[in-house]
């Protein structure tokens, strides 16, 4: 019969003090790769890694790139609505009166999408959408 002292001396069954990491605790993708190849490179032949583990950890690989792929997606789907939304608001602005913050008063001759932001043109100059204070028709 074994001793119970020393079981309990035996590293597997000391508790050992948590240690804390420093960094970023997110993984992304490429990360997640490089971990997974790396721990097949080094797996124990004599001991091959679980199929289900390993199978496990391929599923959460693809279900990781779907959702990088789904908010790719979408980025560009609010990128391109958000361009098309300006543009609609911009296009019922054309030949009307405009009245600036600087109680300037133009008549808009065309519009444009530029960096992000919807542009107006009225000949003189053009302007942001921020800067209308008023319309007219």
């Amino acid at each position: 019969m074994a001793d119970v002292t020393s079981i309990f001396n035996n590293p597997l069954y000391t508790v050992q003090p948590k240690t804390t990491g420093t960094g970023n605790n997110k993984i992304d993708k490429e990360a997640f790769l490089k971990l997974l190849t790396a721990q097949l490179k080094y797996q124990d032949p004599l001991n091959p890694l679980d199929n289900t583990q390993f199978v496990g950890q391929l599923a959460t690989f693809s279900a990781l790139e779907q959702i990088i792929n789904i908010g790719d997606t979408l980025n560009s789907f609010i990128s391109t609505k958000t361009k098309e939304d300006a543009l609609l608001v911009g296009a019922t602005l054309i030949d009307k009166t405009i009245t600036t913050t600087s109680s300037e008063e133009f008549t808009v001759k065309g519009i444009s999408y530029q960096d992000g932001k919807l542009k107006i043109d009225v000949g003189s100059k053009t302007i942001s959408l921020d800067e209308i204070q008023g319309i007219k028709s």
